[in-house]
């Protein structure tokens, strides 16, 4: 299973955070970002990428995710808030959970995408002692997993997304989707951090 990832800075500081941690013929990935505006969220983005690798082999299930996401709300709440998503994937299937609004797609070789995370709650955020996780189970995945910030999806198309998400999972592609939504000066409107997972 081939993996990449990629960020950009939109503000100041990147405050988004990310993580693909192999274990047990697994592989867990993490996309973080922290609440802008709000003082901490850089530190609530690392603090929950940080649980998430504490953690990683306890996930066998959408349910153990959405307690890690709950366990992870509580143990933030002195540091600020972010948005948390993450997938396990196997050959066999991807599960997770998600808060916030950074989200999972699914793209398979043929037909539509799969947004995984469709049904998430966009607040309130982990860190805020009331986020509510929702979970997502994929059987069977071939094709290329997306996990990203909001970065991505809130400033480019649906369309463009898939397109370069048809190829092959490379340092190519995750950079591809950093530059749809690159300013012609140079910037970018937001922080925004991709992942990729090639499932064969």
């Amino acid at each position: 299973m081939k993996t990449a990832r990629a960020t950009a800075a939109g503000n100041p500081e990147n405050q988004d955070r990310a993580a693909i941690i192999p274990f047990a013929r697994r592989i867990l990935l993490c996309v973080a970002d922290g609440a802008g505006g709000r003082s901490g969220g850089t530190e609530a983005a690392e603090l929950a990428v940080d649980f998430v690798r504490q953690r990683a082999a306890q996930m066998a299930s959408p349910e153990s995710c959405v307690k890690l996401l709950r366990d992870m709300d509580e143990a933030a709440m002195n540091a600020g808030e972010t948005t948390c998503a993450l997938a396990v994937a196997s050959p066999q299937e991807v599960f997770g959970a998600s808060v916030g609004d950074s989200g999972v797609w699914f793209i398979p070789r043929v037909g539509p995408l799969v947004d995984l995370t469709c049904h998430q709650q966009r607040k309130p955020c982990i860190g805020s002692g009331c986020a509510w996780p929702v979970p997502f189970r994929q059987e069977q995945p071939k094709g290329t997993l997306l996990l990203a910030t909001n970065g991505l999806f809130k400033y480019t198309s649906l369309e463009k997304i898939v397109s370069v998400c048809r190829g092959e999972a490379s340092e190519r592609s995750a950079q591809d989707l950093l530059e749809l939504v690159r300013y012609q000066s140079g910037a970018f409107p937001d922080d925004v951090t991709v992942v990729l997972l090639q499932l064969e």
